[in-house]
């Protein structure tokens, strides 16, 4: 007897590790914590902590950190055959205890963050299974050398690292766990359309 099986209807999400990230790192959170001194708090899906503006990214200080991110999004992206435009991006810090509620990211293509700071505990990159409700008891009763074959769980949770790009369907929805750490979680996150 011959068994297959076969993923369907997946959705990708990519991990890319950005090189050369070290010699911008300092100066890149330098510019951020200056910025946010002289810019209000946006909450959108933050519980605390400070967004920036999702249009900051025009500032003409910050265009060199803006080429780097962007360069490594789109190296990241040439598996599609489609062109890939920036249409917002936006800056969080979250202190210990601060987090993202469950959202979505409406009325683009993918969606993206970059890690710019983080530390032991900041609080993972959480991704919901849309598909809980209807296979709740299917993804409970699957041997579980199956799940980590198809990352077939209830949800899939990605530990924050420096330097580390994560891009994914705009529709997956999406959390942030409360920082746990004394240090500042900083991330960049952005939409293309």
């Amino acid at each position: 007897m011959n068994i297959f099986h076969h993923t369907v209807f997946p959705s990708i999400i990519t991990e890319t590790q950005c090189d050369l990230y070290r010699y911008i790192r300092n100066d890149l959170i330098e510019w951020i914590y200056n910025y946010q001194l002289k810019t209000d708090n946006v909450i959108i899906s933050n519980r605390g902590g400070w967004q920036s503006p999702s249009n900051f990214y025009e500032q003409e200080s910050f265009s060199e950190f803006k080429n780097y991110i962007m360069s490594n999004v789109f190296q990241s992206l040439t598996h599609y055959n489609k062109k890939f435009k920036l249409a917002n991006m936006w800056i969080n810090i979250n202190k210990k205890g601060n987090y993202n509620v469950s959202h979505n990211h409406p009325d683009c293509i993918m969606s993206g963050v970059f890690w710019v700071k983080t530390s032991e505990k900041c609080g993972q990159l959480t991704f919901e299974n849309h598909h809980t409700f209807a296979e709740n008891t299917l993804i409970a009763s699957i041997d579980k050398n199956y799940k980590n074959k198809f990352n077939y769980y209830h949800d899939l949770k990605f530990i924050p690292k420096e330097a580390t790009l994560i891009l994914f369907p705009a529709h997956l929805r999406h959390h942030v766990e409360p920082n746990e750490s004394d240090e500042d979680r900083i991330s960049i996150a952005f939409n293309l359309s």
